[in-house]
């Protein structure tokens, strides 16, 4: 089976990222295919400011 694990926290060292890493190596000894999108590794921004929208709805 392919698995997505997507990933969003700043530290890879905490307990969020062990479990990550738990479930990546659980999931390839089971004969899964694992991919990881660590959205912190990709400048996720993960606040929406009115610079993401295109229109402006007070205009």
């Amino acid at each position: 089976m392919n698995v997505l694990i997507v990933y969003a926290h700043p530290e890879p060292g905490s307990f969020n990222g062990a479990m990550k890493d738990l479930a990546v190596a659980t999931l390839i000894d089971e004969g899964h295919q694992v991919k990881v999108s660590d959205l912190y590794a990709m400048n996720f921004k993960a606040v929406a400011d009115r610079d993401d929208f295109l229109l402006d709805s007070r205009t």
